[in-house]
């Protein structure tokens, strides 16, 4: 989410090239696949998974300056045909570094990144950062929903633009009430997309043991 304000900050005007920044900086997390599969490998035991899979893989493979630039090379592949090629692969590699130093900051001195693998295995962490289930997680959490909201209201486009131009005309639809000719189907649409929204809320804190009834 950040990263697409990110490439919208900058100026990308192509939709095309704004999606490919926002999920180059989403890319790293791309590990979690590793802890689906192993969930599903162990038998839906999370701990077992978590322990021999998770604990091992995350932060390591997808988190150093090897992936990044990747990132980049990818990114400038997928880009639109324009001059801005190399400048929408140099903003994809920010975001993808950027996404490294938020979980340096936000991840706590017990998940380290990897920056140099596979060259070394030379762990970088800080001893102030707060862990993920932390407060100012959750707070960043909310205020990026919140601020994807009223982007879309203001705007008229919303980091659900990642899924495609409709996903993010539908949810401008709704912060806007703007009027359909289905007002039924509209009507229907409006709580879909605010179901999802608390169900990726809940997605997202259940792992991270937050409760707010202490």
């Amino acid at each position: 989410m950040l990263s697409w304000y990110f490439a919208e900050s900058a100026g990308v005007r192509s939709a095309r090239d704004r999606r490919i920044v926002a999920w180059a900086g989403f890319a790293p997390d791309i590990d979690v696949l590793a802890y689906a599969g192993a969930i599903v490998w162990y038998g839906f035991d999370k701990d077992l998974a978590y322990e021999n899979v998770w604990q091992l893989v995350h932060h390591r493979y997808t988190h150093g300056l090897s992936f990044v630039l990747l990132t980049g090379v990818l990114a400038w592949w997928l880009a639109s045909r324009t001059p801005a090629r190399a400048r929408v692969a140099l903003l994809a590699l920010l975001a993808s570094a950027i996404h490294n130093f938020f979980d340096l900051v936000g991840g706590g001195p017990t998940w380290p990144i990897y920056p140099l693998w596979p060259l070394s295995d030379f762990k970088w962490y800080a001893t102030w950062s707060w862990t993920i289930g932390a407060w100012p997680n959750i707070v960043i959490l909310f205020g990026c929903l919140g601020a994807m909201l009223l982007y879309a209201r203001v705007v008229g486009r919303s980091p659900l633009e990642c899924f495609g131009d409709r996903a993010s005309a539908w949810l401008t639809g709704v912060v806007r009430q703007e009027r359909r000719s289905d007002s039924a189907a509209a009507g229907r649409l409006r709580w879909v997309i605010w179901v999802s929204v608390a169900l990726l809320a809940v997605a997202v804190l259940a792992p991270l043991g937050f409760n707010p009834f202490g």
